[in-house]
C-alpha cells in the first residue's frame, strides 16, 4: 500500500530525511525519531499529550491504533518521507454515520524490527530541535546591568527546580528554554571571563533542559541537551558541573542497562570528588551503588549506599540551593536503597524501605514521591501482591499525568500490563480502566 518511494521493503523500514535514508529502525528508535519531529514540528505544545513510545509504534503495526492525531501523522509523514496520509497507508473510512479507522498497511512481516531481530542504534536529534531562538544582540549597558542580569539567571534556575519538584516538566522546561535564549544572546556579545561566567550558567540550564526532556520521555532531545551542557561545562572550565553531567550519563547508561558503563561513569564523576559540593557527592554514591545492584554485587551497593548518607542533602524546599544533588536527603537515599534491593531480588526488603522513606519525603518532591510508589507498585507486583500494586500505582497515577512525567507514566503502564491477568480484582480493575480512559 506504501507505493512513494518504496518506504517499506524486506520487512524493514526505511527512514527518509531528516534521519538518513535506508536506515533501519527499531520501534524505540522509531518512536525516538517522532518525539524529535515533534519537538521541531510543533514548538510551545503541551510536552506531553502527543508523545509517543514503542508500544505505541506496536499499536501502530498491528491495528490496534489506526487513526492517530493530527499532529503524529504530521510527524510520521515527516520521519517517512511521505506527503500524505494515504502513502502511510492511513485512511479513515465512513459506514452510515460512524467514522471507522483504516488500518495501518506495513510488510508481512511488521514494518519495523523488534529489539531482538535488530540492534538498536543510537538517534542523532534533529539539529537545532527545540532549541530557544534568541536575539542576534543583546544591549548590555553597564558592568552592574550583566552582574543583575547574571543574577536573575541564577535565582530562575532555582526557581525552576523547585517548580519541576513539585509540578514537574511540563510545567519547568518552557522556564528553562527562555532562560537559555538569554544566555544564548549573552553568549553572541560576551567576551573572555565574563563570556565563560554565561557559559557555565549555561551549563547548568543545559543540563536540566537533559533532565525535563528525560523525565517527559524524549530521548532524543535528552541526548542532546545532555551533551550541550557537557561542552559547555568544559568551555567553562566548570569541574562540577563536568562531574555532573558525567552523574547524568551513568543514569543513561543505567536505564538502558549498562551496569559496566553506569559503574564508570559514576566512578569517573566523583574522581576528584573533594571539589564537589556535599550533596553531589552523595548523589553520586547512590548512583554508583545502583550500577552495583544492576550488575548483582549486593555488598557494594550497600555499602556505598551508607557511604551516601555522609553526605546527605538537608534540602526540604527543592530549589537546590544546597547545589546539584540537593534532592539527595536521607529519605531519599533510602528509597534509592529500597531500589537497589528490589533490582537484586530482595522485594520484601524493599517494600518496608519504600514505605518508610516515602513517610519522610519532603512534600516538595511530589514527582519523586510518584516515582517512588511506582517502584513500590512494582515491588509489590513482584512480591505477589497484586492488589497492594494496583492501588499503589493508582496512588502514582494523577502525579504522574499531570505532572508530564511520561517516564514514571510509562511505567505505571507496564504495571498495568503486567496485572492485566487479575483484572477481576477490584483495585486492578480500577487502574486498569483508568489507563484505559488515557488510550481511548
Amino acid at each position: 500500500m506504501i507505493t512513494p518511494n518504496t518506504l517499506l521493503s524486506d520487512s524493514r523500514l526505511q527512514m527518509a530525511s531528516p534521519l538518513r535514508p535506508g536506515q533501519r529502525m527499531s520501534r524505540p528508535e522509531l518512536a525516538d525519531a517522532i518525539n524529535a519531529a515533534l519537538d521541531r514540528l510543533y514548538p510551545g505544545r503541551d510536552l506531553t499529550a502527543h508523545y509517543v513510545d514503542f508500544r505505541w509504534i506496536g499499536k501502530l503495526e498491528r491495528g490496534e491504533t489506526r487513526w492517530p492525531s493530527d499532529q503524529r501523522r504530521a510527524a510520521l509523514r515527516h520521519v517517512l518521507g511521505a506527503t500524505t496520509d494515504t502513502q502511510l497507508g492511513l485512511y479513515v473510512q465512513r459506514r452510515s454515520d460512524r467514522v471507522q479507522e483504516g488500518p495501518f498497511h506495513g510488510s508481512p512481516g511488521g514494518w519495523v524490527h523488534r529489539p531482538s531481530q535488530l540492534a538498536p542504534r543510537p538517534i542523532r536529534p534533529i539539529p537545532n530541535a527545540q532549541q530557544p531562538s534568541s536575539a542576534k544582540r543583546l544591549a548590555i549597558t553597564s558592568p552592574a546591568h550583566l552582574e543583575q542580569i547574571l543574577l536573575h539567571l541564577r535565582e530562575q534556575w532555582h526557581a525552576l527546580v523547585k517548580t519541576d519538584n513539585l509540578l514537574g516538566p511540563r510545567f519547568a522546561l518552557a522556564g528553562v528554554l527562555n532562560q537559555i535564549s538569554v544566555v544564548e544572546a549573552l553568549r553572541s556579545v560576551l567576551r573572555d571571563e565574563q563570556r565563560l561566567e554565561v557559559v557555565r550558567l549555561g551549563a547548568q540550564y543545559a543540563e536540566s533542559a537533559a533532565w525535563l526532556y528525560e523525565d517527559a520521555g524524549n530521548i532524543a532531545q535528552t541526548r542532546y541537551w545532555t551533551n550541550l551542557a557537557m561542552e559547555w561545562a568544559h568551555e567553562g572550565d566548570d569541574e562540577r558541573m563536568v562531574a555532573w553531567t558525567m552523574f547524568r550519563r551513568s543514569q543513561q547508561a543505567a536505564a538502558t542497562p549498562n551496569a559496566a558503563q553506569a559503574i564508570g561513569l559514576a566512578q569517573a564523576a566523583r574522581r576528584n570528588e573533594e571539589q564537589l559540593a556535599t550533596p553531589t557527592r552523595a548523589a553520586i554514591r547512590v548512583q554508583e551503588a545502583y550500577g552495583h545492584a544492576l550488575g548483582g554485587d549486593e555488598y557494594a551497593s550497600q555499602r556505598l549506599l551508607d557511604e551516601a548518607h555522609t553526605w546527605a542533602a538537608s534540602d526540604t524546599v527543592g530549589d537546590a540551593h544546597e547545589g546539584h544533588g540537593s534532592y539527595c536527603t536521607p529519605g531519599h537515599i533510602e528509597i534509592e536503597r529500597a531500589t537497589c534491593w528490589l533490582t537484586t531480588g530482595k522485594p520484601k526488603k524493599a517494600i518496608r524501605l519504600y514505605e518508610d522513606a516515602l513517610r519522610t519525603l519532603p512534600p516538595v518532591y511530589q514527582r519523586n514521591r510518584a516515582a517512588a510508589l511506582s517502584r513500590l507498585a512494582v515491588a509489590y507486583l513482584v512480591d505477589g501482591q497484586p492488589e497492594q500494586a494496583a492501588s499503589t500505582a493508582h496512588v502514582a497515577l494523577p502525579i504522574a499525568r499531570s505532572s508530564g512525567a511520561n517516564r514514571i507514566f510509562e511505567e505505571i503502564k507496564g504495571i498495568g500490563a503486567d496485572l492485566a491477568p487479575h483484572r477481576p480484582l477490584q483495585p486492578v480493575a480500577a487502574l486498569l480502566d483508568d489507563l484505559h480512559s488515557e488510550d481511548a
